[in-house]
């Protein structure tokens, strides 16, 4: 038996039943992991905890996955290097308060100090302190989830700052990366606020192999189709909680497409979906038109005509034809607001979003492909946060 866990900001994850009953502990729930978060002086106000350490009692499998954007920071480009010439690493060591990004080759060369002898004032003071509050307790795993907060944005490639998931599964390094791979197209690049794509998104998952499991050299066999499954469900607790804590938002947004023509084409769909501005979920108004059109420019071919559209338990298109409803019973719905698109030989997706997300029954189409993507709403909030921050 093997345990794999991760910790985002304190949240409370909602897992499937796959994890009944769950593990405490966020990333010190794994064997051989410890963690600790402090207040370094990095942030720019406040006295939150800045920085985090994750270490593991031995040489773990790494895996990393990194944002898209072709500006990408200093730390992440180091990163990129390590992991290219090391399969394995001991520890992860983040701060918050300072991304480090466009800065130039001054940047970097911080990282690399940073790296070899934490040569930066603030990280310099705290590394005695961090390296002594190591915990393997769901304390010490709460304060470096704590630590790596932060208020910048997410979006749909590699959508989250920083990340670090843990298991104690024993999985060659190899498998251990495609694995990985796998679970961050299905989660983390499956979630958007506004559509930007930080400079400094980084997931990072570690296994330890102290469980007593059998070692996992292959992707095919059972015992990796279990750990992928655990660690997808993982991912994805996170991807929502990142979406539904979002600036300003008031409720979380899922949409999932079924029978698709494959998994590629459904999250194109249900990411088309999710990152619509128009869609108007904060307005709560049941404007089919509006997401027909973001199905619509997906750039996945379906007939218009076998368009269905529902909220909630109302469908408002059937047959790509517009159907009477009552909008009284569309009135709250910031408890549930749900969207299905049937596509043709009967594929469908539905999104659903309220303050506490709740999924409609599942229908399934001819495809083999499915996919879900996570968002939020645009509130008045969300332009107020962004407009009073400064650099």
């Amino acid at each position: 038996m093997y345990t794999c866990i991760a910790h985002t900001h304190g949240v409370s994850i909602k897992l499937p039943e796959l994890f009944s009953p769950k593990i405490p502990g966020g990333v010190t729930a794994a064997e051989g992991f410890k963690a600790a978060g402090i207040y370094a002086g990095v942030r720019a106000k406040g006295e939150k905890p800045d920085v985090a350490l994750v270490l593991c009692d031995v040489d773990a499998a790494a895996a990393g996955a990194f944002t898209t954007n072709v500006v990408a920071a200093a730390p992440v480009v180091y990163c990129k290097k390590t992991l290219d010439s090391s399969k394995t690493a001991r520890a992860v060591l983040i701060n918050a308060g300072q991304a480090n990004a466009a800065t130039g080759d001054a940047g970097y060369q911080d990282v690399v100090d940073c790296a070899n002898t934490v040569a930066m004032d603030a990280l310099l003071n705290s590394l005695p302190k961090l390296v002594n509050s190591l915990s393997s307790s769901t304390e010490g795993a709460d304060s470096a989830a704590v630590a790596i907060t932060t208020t910048d944005l997410v979006s749909k490639s590699v959508a989250v700052e920083s990340q670090v998931v843990t298991t104690d599964a024993s999985v060659d390094s190899d498998v251990w990366r495609k694995m990985v791979k796998v679970a961050v197209n299905r989660s983390f690049n499956q979630i958007t606020v506004d559509g930007d794509t930080s400079t400094n998104d980084t997931v990072i998952a570690l296994a330890s192999g102290l469980s007593r499991s059998s070692r996992i050299s292959s992707v095919d066999c059972n015992e990796a189709k279990q750990l992928q499954a655990c660690l997808d469900a993982v991912m994805q607790g996170l991807a929502k909680s990142i979406a539904w804590d979002g600036e300003g938002a008031t409720c979380l947004v899922e949409v999932r497409v079924t029978g698709a023509n494959s998994e590629a084409e459904a999250a194109k769909i249900a990411r088309s979906v999710a990152s619509s501005s128009l869609a108007a979920v904060y307005g709560r108004d049941p404007n089919w038109g509006r997401i027909a059109a973001a199905a619509g420019y997906a750039g996945v071919s379906f007939y218009q005509n076998k368009l269905r559209i529902l909220l909630g338990d109302s469908l408002l298109m059937d047959g790509g034809q517009p159907l009477p409803f009552d909008r009284s019973l569309l009135q709250n719905m910031s408890f549930i607001f749900q969207f299905m698109i049937s596509k043709q030989q009967g594929r469908f997706f539905r999104a659903a979003a309220g303050n506490y997300l709740r999924k409609a029954g599942e229908t399934r189409g001819d495809g083999p492909g499915s996919g879900q993507a996570w968002g939020c709403d645009l509130s008045y909030d969300y332009v107020k946060i962004n407009a009073e921050y400064t650099t």
